[in-house]
């Protein structure tokens, strides 16, 4: 006589489906905790709480890589070409404090969200009108080339011509109008997001006087999309904690470039 092992088989299924529920259950619910737990606290004590900093790693890590690793890499490196590295801790806009990578995430960078960053972008100095903001009268190629090799003193004057240099520190100050974002010293200004151009870390190629000029000339307007219709606001603090552990240290600098 044959016996049939079906309903045996169904019986284990279901036992199965209902430990997998359980399992499932048991999860979500401790998911739903740990995200309150971030919620609730002071961004800024996250990556300073080791269950805190635990679970921005684990579940912010996740986030990036669906949401953010394609353009910043999977280890949030950037990529030399206007992708910046987010494991340095130099920061363009604001110091790399949790709260205000979450309004990164949120709103974006010249996104078309009202609330994102938006104030202000890199003129394309070789354009006949090189700024839509207002007027900015344009630089010759030579103009182009000494504000270059200007900007490149401030790192290595080695082999440079000294009276170009020159030339362009007077552009620089003057007729280009440099100094109105990046500062007197060419220290930059987060609250805009006008890079540090002193510190040698450049978004946008090696930082050569070729380098240089090609973002005088043509301009840099980076974009970056807002979130906060993806997101919810437990994924939102998340992402942001991870972002800021990737360089272990909250707050410090500026990208060049935006």
């Amino acid at each position: 006589m044959v016996v049939s092992r079906r309903p045996r088989l169904i019986a284990l299924a279901l036992l199965f489906l209902a430990l997998l529920a359980i399992a499932l259950a048991i999860h979500a619910s401790a998911t739903r905790r740990e995200g309150e737990a971030l919620i609730s606290a002071d961004p800024e004590t996250i990556l300073t709480d080791a269950t805190l900093r635990q679970t921005a790693r684990s579940m912010g890590g996740a986030i990036f890589a669906d949401n953010c690793a394609s353009c910043h890499g999977v280890q949030g490196r950037g990529d030399g070409r206007g992708i910046p590295d987010l494991s340095d801790g130099d920061w363009l806009y604001g110091q790399g404090m949790v709260a205000e990578i979450e309004q990164t995430i949120l709103y974006g960078i010249r996104s078309g969200n009202m609330r994102g960053w938006n104030l202000a972008y890199m003129p394309a100095y070789a354009r006949a009108r090189p700024y839509g903001r207002e007027a900015i009268a344009p630089l010759r190629p030579a103009e182009v080339r000494d504000v270059s090799l200007f900007i490149r003193s401030l790192h290595d004057r080695a082999g440079l011509d000294p009276t170009a240099v020159a030339r362009g520190a007077a552009i620089y100050g003057g007729k280009g109008g440099c100094w109105d974002c990046h500062g007197g010293d060419a220290g930059g200004d987060p609250a805009i997001g006008a890079p540090d151009l002193v510190d040698d870390v450049w978004l946008y190629g090696d930082g050569s006087a070729a380098a240089i000029a090609q973002s005088v000339s043509h301009g840099r307007s980076g974009r970056m999309p807002a979130f906060a219709r993806k997101l919810t606001p437990v994924e939102v603090r998340a992402v942001a904690a991870y972002v800021a552990s990737l360089s272990h240290i909250v707050g410090n600098g500026r990208d060049h470039g935006a």
